[in-house]
């Protein structure tokens, strides 16, 4: 093995993986997997052995951190205690709410880190937080949230509610950071008020990867016109940043080592005020690796930067794979700067066509990770990023200048000139939906992750990139397939789903084209998982949307959340509230029928029919929860998840011959 950073990288990230994740018989066969790849590629003798050394050590290290660190501290859940910590971490959210991350000891536990959720309370990074009679419990992931596995990514494992009490000391103590976070306020207020809120955000979103304020529409019109990269700040950002320092930096002839130190000092200022970002910090190593190669006149090597990086950050942090923005980072870098530059070695023809087959490579190898994370992808991302990342570079460029030089140059107007264009496009990709992949189907992401492995051993016995590109063809077009004919069947079966957190719930009914929401507890999140049902099944049009609790916000919410989907009539159950020419109240109860069909609505009450077949969701008089009943249940199903055990987040298909299908989303 010529390049045993790689080696070593490789297998310490698949040593966590397969500690993380991977049981049973499904960890045999991707071990005996790996083990014939690893032969299949030559390797023998002290690489084998320095493979099977890391790997091992990853896999020991993440078991003993998980029992003597997650766990210990996660079996604190579900009791009261008081907490006293530092405060590390503050996201602000609309009307006046924060999450506060604090740092602390637990009963002898040491830097302990949890998080709080309440009202502002004027606190800045390092003041004590004191919690008193708080109930500690678990973050937990959804169909929506998966906030087990980023606070998990964080070392933060447990949440503290419901306190007695809340009390601050002001401690002035990380006066630099607090100073930072003061600026970013200012920067982005002027973002808002100089180019208008939409322009402002999207910039703002762009620099420091804030996306308080931002649409729900402009943050689906980014992931559908494949660009969504460009708020998180990543690669793209920290390569732009460092470009620019060092070009401004060799002209004002420093030499070479001052340039290096004032490039990291500013940089990390940078994600400071990012608040340190896994993706950031990736980049932040890779672009060390490459500069300090200069440094001492060594020839750099993006694969080897890349391992390097990687090894860092999963040697400091073994939960690192548990982020989705550690992992899709590594991959987009891997295929930006390793595998299309490889893919097009040979390539005799035009620059911009041979970047738009790198942008194809690199949408390709992400692929895999957008569909399990997310349930969907755009199929237009190499030509937009073509097209519409200079743009965006561009203006971040300007951005990062007016940041720097504390806005005194009045750039933001080219700034603002740059984005229009880009918004503008997004809007128009965003309506047409035939660019957009949906993973419709319970295994969809499975399969193709299987082909992407099919793809792996491939290339791995071949070493040839045209059988290596035929290999990728073929698997692309299975995936679309096999996506095709699951989303036909998706399509012609009669299913209900049951959305939202805890005992909150909204219903969606789906046969041929044809669907409609019911949204019973009038949740304020709700529409969030509405909108993800939407997107995962290709969904663009709900003919029918019934409010039954808190009509006037949810109107807003839903009309804000399901933008640029259609929406047909709208009815509420309170005719006291019947605001608007398209709300139409609905009275004592309404019935809907047709196509083998019948529903019914009253009293926050659902009754659901296909083809005899009967389906009821209504009150259970518990805190507000809701029970699903039905003639191919054998019991209810509470939905309160968090209470009593329930579920939510589930989907029944039911058939023509009384049969059913339970599944989990």
């Amino acid at each position: 093995m010529k390049r045993k950073m790689i080696g070593a990288a490789a297998a310490y990230l698949a040593g966590l993986f397969f500690a993380s994740f991977f049981t049973g018989i499904i960890s045999a066969v991707i071990f005996l997997f790996l083990v014939i790849l690893i032969l299949a590629g030559g390797i023998r003798g002290k690489d084998l052995v320095m493979l099977l050394v890391f790997f091992t050590a990853a896999f020991t290290v993440s078991k003993v951190y998980r029992h003597y660190g997650y766990d210990r501290i996660a079996s604190y859940s579900g009791r009261t205690a008081d907490f006293s910590g530092r405060i590390v971490g503050i996201e602000s959210y609309a009307g006046d709410f924060a999450m506060y991350t604090i740092e602390g000891e637990l009963d002898g536990i040491e830097d302990v880190r949890i998080t709080y959720f309440g009202s502002t309370l004027n606190a800045g990074y390092g003041d004590i937080l004191n919690l008193k009679g708080c109930k500690f419990s678990m973050h937990k992931n959804d169909y929506v949230f998966r906030n087990k596995d980023i606070f998990m990514s964080e070392n933060i494992f447990l949440s503290a509610d419901y306190p007695e009490s809340v009390s601050v000391e002001k401690t002035h103590s990380n006066k630099l950071k607090n100073a930072l976070m003061d600026y970013r306020e200012d920067i982005m207020s002027r973002f808002r008020s100089s180019m208008g809120g939409k322009t402002g955000n999207f910039l703002g979103a762009m620099i420091f990867g804030e996306k308080r304020g931002f649409d729900p529409d402009m943050r689906t019109s980014l992931s559908m016109s494949g660009i969504g990269h460009v708020m998180a700040v990543s690669g793209l950002h920290i390569s732009i940043i460092a470009v620019m320092l060092m070009t401004i930096f060799s002209r004002l002839r420093l030499g070479r080592l001052i340039p290096f130190i004032l490039m990291n000092f500013l940089l990390v200022l940078f994600i400071t005020m990012a608040e340190w970002p896994v993706s950031a910090v990736r980049a932040l190593i890779m672009a060390d690796f490459v500069y300090s190669a200069k440094l001492f006149r060594r020839q750099s090597d993006t694969l080897n930067s890349l391992a390097g990086a990687v090894l860092a950050i999963c040697i400091a942090n073994p939960f690192a794979v548990y982020s989705s923005g550690f992992l899709m980072s590594v991959t987009a870098a891997f295929g930006v700067g390793v595998f299309g530059p490889y893919m097009t070695r040979n390539f005799t023809g035009s620059s911009i066509v041979r970047s738009f087959l790198i942008m194809v490579c690199t949408s390709l190898c992400i692929f895999p990770l957008t569909v399990k994370y997310f349930g969907e992808t755009s199929l237009i991302s190499p030509v937009t990023n073509l097209i519409l990342l200079p743009l965006c570079s561009a203006a971040l460029i300007i951005g990062v200048f007016y940041v720097m030089t504390g806005g005194i140059l009045p750039v933001l107007e080219i700034a603002e000139y740059l984005l229009h264009p880009v918004i503008d496009i997004m809007n128009f990709i965003s309506e047409s939906r035939i660019v957009y992949f949906c993973c419709c189907g319970e295994n969809t992401a499975e399969i193709i992750f299987a082909l992407a492995a099919a793809v792996v051993v491939i290339h791995v016995l071949y070493n040839n990139r045209a059988f290596t590109a035929l290999a990728m063809a073929a698997a692309f077009c299975s995936a679309m397939i096999f996506t095709a004919v699951t989303g036909k069947k998706t399509y012609d079966s009669f299913r209900i789903a049951f959305l939202g957190k805890g005992k909150n719930t909204a219903a969606v009914v789906s046969y041929k084209g044809v669907t409609k929401i019911f949204d019973l507890s009038g949740y304020y999140n709700s529409p969030v998982y509405v909108r993800k049902y939407f997107s995962e099944n290709g969904l663009s049009y709900a003919d029918i949307i019934f409010l039954f609790e808190n009509e006037p916000s949810q109107y807003a919410a839903y009309i804000s959340e399901l933008a640029p989907l259609n929406a047909g009539k709208w009815y509420n159950y309170d005719d006291l509230y019947a605001a608007g020419e398209n709300l139409i109240s609905a009275g004592e109860e309404i019935c809907f029928s047709g196509d083998g069909m019948e529903i019914l609505c009253r009293s926050n009450a659902l009754s659901v029919k296909f083809c005899g077949t009967e389906i009821t969701i209504e009150p259970s008089g518990n805190r507000g929860a809701f029970v699903v009943n039905g003639d191919v249940l054998t019991q209810g199903i509470l939905i309160d998840k968090e209470e009593n055990s329930g579920l939510n987040n589930f989907e029944i298909t039911l058939s023509g011959d009384g049969g059913y299908e339970f599944r989990r989303l």
